[in-house]
């Protein structure tokens, strides 16, 4: 192996971590030698908004805590927390989407770059590794190697974001860590078409009622996550019900009470008794596994953080 690439994934493997800066500071140096192919040398003013991005995405759609200590953020996360607020926006919208909307404090993260990680990076222990020549009163980094960075990127990526969900699973109880990491990273959150459990929906509930109203639904029909999508990241039957557009915009990502687990519980019960003789698909393999493994349960408790 490059001897400077054996370096830099041992870096990026075994370094201590506080909180999650040292890999989005990673991340946003490989990406930024991906997409300026005669860079060398990096102004921290130009990983800033690499790294804002990161966090945007990460805090706005799974309201992912980036260190051990949820009332005590990494300053970062606080700035771009503070941003997220001023939008106002009733649902998440990728950094991507909006960029052009916000004004970065990019000397603000930048300072923080500066204080709290550029330096901190190189070390592990006592030892101090050679990836780059550090000017923190300039604010710039020359790295020693950049090809290998752009060689290897996607490796990099992979590892970078491995560790990151390593820490995040030490901060958060929300499951698919993995997946949300990787799909903020690539900007692939979408959720997916639910018209495919009307049937099952339709079986239950055939006189199309709300399930949080108990209202008859007439042309303003909507299929809802109990638990929020927003902690499952997944589309599952046993946590999909019917309901009016309007209690679903007012019910908005809130955690459900506990009454109505307790109504989400019994409707998968009943659903469970009348597909029994069904031919077994996916969805129907994953509605029994979830009443035996008392998935409704757990996750709502786990979703209250």
């Amino acid at each position: 192996m490059n001897p400077y690439l054996k370096e830099l994934t041992h870096l990026i493997s075994n370094c201590a971590m506080e909180n999650t800066y040292k890999m989005s500071w990673a991340r946003a140096i490989t990406e930024y030698l991906v997409t300026h192919k005669e860079a060398q040398s990096i102004h921290f003013d130009d990983l800033s908004p690499l790294v804002f991005k990161y966090y945007w995405n990460q805090i706005f759609f799974f309201d992912l805590s980036q260190s051990p200590n949820p009332n005590k953020p990494p300053v970062i996360c606080q700035i771009v927390k503070n941003e997220i607020d001023k939008q106002k926006k009733s649902k998440p919208v990728l950094f991507t989407r909006i960029e052009n909307q916000i004004e970065i404090p990019v000397k603000e993260v930048s300072d923080a770059l500066s204080k709290d990680v550029s330096h901190r990076f190189l070390k592990i222990g006592s030892k101090s590794f050679g990836i780059y020549d550090l000017d923190r009163k300039g604010k710039t980094i020359t790295i020693l190697e950049p090809e290998v960075f752009r060689t290897y990127s996607d490796i990099l990526f992979e590892l970078i974001n491995y560790r990151w969900a390593q820490k995040l699973e030490e901060c958060n109880s929300s499951p698919r860590i993995s997946k949300k990491v990787r799909g903020t990273d690539r900007g692939e959150i979408k959720r997916g078409n639910l018209s495919t459990f009307k049937e099952y929906l339709y079986l239950e509930n055939p006189e199309r009622n709300c399930f949080i109203t108990g209202e008859k639904i007439s042309d303003d029909e909507s299929i809802d996550h109990v638990i929020p999508w927003s902690y499952l990241y997944s589309d599952d039957l046993w946590n999909l019900v019917l309901v009016k557009k309007s209690a679903n915009s007012s019910k908005s990502n809130n955690i459900p009470s506990e009454e109505l687990i307790k109504k989400l519980e019994q409707r998968n019960y009943k659903l469970l008794e009348l597909i029994k003789g069904h031919k077994p698909d996916k969805h129907i393999e994953e509605l029994k596994l979830a009443i035996e493994n008392d998935y409704v349960r757990k996750f709502w408790i786990g979703c209250h953080g």
